[in-house]
């Protein structure tokens, strides 16, 4: 979505119909990285349509394929927590945009030479109403910034300590 005066103040509150839309939706994120950290695979493939497609680094994928690159990564970790902060989701009739910014922990097992990788991404996802319900029906992942921390062994034998 370019056009991002969907979302310019002033900020008129929200009908109760278009409320629990924008929260049927902001739930889908959230669904999907619970199933990425308690590595349920099946859970975070909910929150797509069946014909969804994935953006990532090898371009446009079908939504199983995207999903199945990223749920190998994740479960590399000895263990992940995705957190969801500030969603931003504009409604029009049965499409919807929703970015969602997250903080994504990963961690090693202790000893590794980085145990710790924290990093900022961006889900932008493009939403459709169906017969049971929103699904996501496009997935596009942008790092904001990523952060990775040497474990405490290794900044020993570094120091020589």
């Amino acid at each position: 979505m370019e056009d991002m005066s969907v979302w310019a103040g002033p900020a008129v509150p929200p009908t109760p119909e278009e409320l629990a839309d924008q929260h049927a939706i902001g739930h889908l994120a959230k669904v999907y990285s619970l199933g990425l950290d308690m590595r349920n695979y099946d859970l975070a493939r909910t929150a797509f349509a069946d014909e969804a497609i994935g953006i990532g680094r090898a371009g446009p994928q079908p939504i199983d394929d995207y999903l199945k690159g990223t749920y190998e990564v994740a479960s590399s970790f000895h263990s992940t927590q995705h957190l969801i902060a500030q969603q931003l989701i504009h409604v029009s009739g049965d499409e919807a945009v929703m970015w969602s910014y997250g903080i994504a922990h990963h961690k090693r097992d202790t000893g590794d030479a980085a145990d710790e990788i924290i990093a900022g991404v961006q889900y932008r996802d493009k939403c459709r109403r169906y017969p049971q319900g929103w699904l996501i029906t496009e997935r596009s992942v942008f790092m904001q910034w990523m952060d990775m921390a040497p474990s405490q062994a290794a900044l020993t034998a570094k120091l020589g300590k």
